[in-house]
């Protein structure tokens, strides 16, 4: 969990911020134009589930989840962003998906106009098509600008 003062969560980290406000949780620097993601997420990356699953979780930054090698949904989905983004990637957003019986979102996704990158895994698909694959009822897209 993102620690802000004093130990406790910092607000600024509140996942459901990462789909109002996309941009402002991607990283920019060098470091994401070299950084070999697929190599990552195929052997270093381990997902974890927090313990506040849902609507009170917390995002790490980018950098510490590859820093620590694991991370959550959201963790993960921030990384491949970051990627995305530094690597000119077309059409990349974050998407959160919900499931049955929930009324929040469970999982957040990164995607571009070619994949979609969930906790570890990279799939050649639409987000409508991953969607249609997984045990997910639907998904809300946010772009990156």
């Amino acid at each position: 969990m993102a620690a802000g003062r004093w130990g406790l969560p910092d607000p600024r980290r509140w996942t459901p911020l990462t789909f109002l406000f996309p941009s402002k949780y991607v990283e920019t620097d060098a470091f994401w134009e070299e950084f070999d993601f697929e190599a990552w997420s195929g052997s270093d990356y381990t997902w974890t589930r927090d313990p506040w699953n849902g609507f009170r979780d917390f995002a790490r930054r980018p950098r510490e989840t590859v820093d620590r090698k694991r991370g959550d949904c959201e963790d993960y989905a921030l990384v491949a962003l970051s990627w995305a983004v530094a690597n000119g990637r077309d059409g990349v957003g974050l998407a959160f998906c919900w499931e049955w019986p929930f009324p929040w979102p469970t999982h957040v996704i990164a995607f571009d106009d070619e994949r979609v990158y969930s906790s570890g895994y990279i799939r050649e698909k639409s987000v409508s098509r991953w969607i249609e694959d997984s045990k997910y009822r639907y998904a809300l897209e946010r772009r990156v600008r």
